[in-house]
């Protein structure tokens, strides 16, 4: 047999052993796709697909044009400080809550609406499950290195915010293009995860064990994000002439009390606290108006009596506050002058009898008889009031 037909049997072999070896390698596509599958029927019985899949490599500039603000944006915690991301598509999102709520996937009908934070919490279990479940099963140290450690670590609203948390250089796109239900609903499951730094394996010089730093957690990273809010000071309503008469120098006139019951708004127009308008170095401030203590912390002990800013009531003295101790009602003095029912009445008929008695007596002075007031005495010698006795109190 010739060389040449040797080397060509030999390639041949090769050839299908490679293929063989091949069929069986665990790749992270084959990996997330059998998973996926597993662990939606583990979780919550429904039948998912994965019937295409795109991994790919990208900047982490260009990170921001593969996220989508109508889609389910979740941030993902990482060892080492690390971000990655989860994107959902409404059309998967819908399908997993119909699955969960209903047990049945209906098909989609076009319907948009926003995600809220219900949505991730019943969708991240499976994004868990699928990142813990598939990375054992990689053959590949470095595809395992990729997925091992991430989890959920909180919803993110807009594609911008969830752009500013990923901060790495370089990542991991995984588009898994998945159908729910045998063809009720087909969308795509995005998977953005940062490749690990390659300082990080190359050997040191020095084998000795480095000191762990401190890397920031995720929540540092989410609480160190900007936050955009606005002031409403007031809301006016203007006739469409009006507006479109506005010129530079208008003055529009503001609603009474405006200033100290200015809005906290976010972009998305939540209202999330008051605030008064106020100077601070010259310009401009609203100083937040926060709730007072008493409306989640009741103060009704007496230990908390400095705390609550109430005018401060003094003890009732005398009988009152004998009465209220005791309960008991002090007995009446046999001496003392104290007027009955029975009096009050008999001295009403006495006065009715009196008046019926003396209206028919005419020798009482007609009011033209009575003398005239300048008939009386000089009382100019009587004794200033200052200068008379004290009157003894019985």
């Amino acid at each position: 047999m010739s060389e040449t037909a040797t080397n060509s049997i030999l390639g041949r072999m090769a050839t299908a052993g490679r293929e063989e070896r091949q069929a069986r390698v665990m790749t992270l596509a084959k990996a997330l796709r059998l998973t996926l599958a597993k662990v939606a029927d583990a979780l919550m019985e429904l039948p998912i697909a994965v019937i295409g899949a795109v991994v790919e490599k990208v900047d982490g500039e260009a990170v921001e044009a593969q996220l989508k603000d109508n889609a389910l944006l979740l941030l993902l915690d990482g060892p080492g400080g690390r971000a990655g991301a989860a994107i959902v598509d409404p059309i998967v999102v819908g399908g997993v809550i119909q699955q969960q709520t209903m047990g049945v996937v209906l098909a989609d009908t076009g319907a948009t609406r926003t995600m809220t934070r219900t949505d991730a919490a019943v969708c991240a279990p499976l994004i868990d499950m699928l990142l813990e479940k598939a990375c054992p099963i990689l053959d590949d140290p470095d595809d395992a290195a990729l997925l091992d450690g991430f989890r959920f670590g909180a919803k993110v609203d807009d594609a911008r915010t969830l752009a500013l948390a990923l901060d790495a250089q370089e990542y991991t796109l995984i588009r898994l293009t998945v159908d729910l239900t045998r063809g009720a609903r087909q969308g795509e499951i995005t998977l953005v995860l940062p490749l690990a730094d390659s300082r990080d394996a190359e050997p040191g010089e020095d084998d000795t064990e480095a000191e762990p730093t401190d890397a920031p957690s995720m929540t540092d990273t989410v609480m160190g994000l900007n936050a955009d809010l606005n002031m409403i000071v007031c809301r006016l309503h203007l006739p469409l002439n009006a507006l479109q008469a506005l010129n530079i120098g208008d003055e529009l006139p503001l609603t009474p009390g405006a200033f100290p019951n200015v809005q906290i708004v976010t972009n998305t127009g939540r209202v999330v606290g008051r605030g008064v308008v106020g100077h601070v170095e010259g310009v401009r401030a609203v100083k937040p108006q926060r709730a007072p203590s008493h409306a989640t912390q009741p103060l009704r002990r007496a230990s908390d009596e400095p705390h609550v800013e109430m005018p401060k009531v003094e003890e009732i003295s005398g009988l009152a506050r004998r009465e209220e101790d005791t309960g008991d009602v002090p007995a009446a003095d046999e001496d003392a002058n104290v007027t009955t029912l029975g009096d009050m009445r008999e001295s009403e008929g006495e006065t009715d009898k009196s008046k019926a008695d003396t209206s028919g007596d005419d020798d009482l002075p007609g009011l033209d008889q009575l003398p005239d007031l300048d008939a009386l005495p000089d009382l100019s010698e009587l004794p200033d009031l200052a200068e008379l006795p004290d009157l003894a109190v019985g």
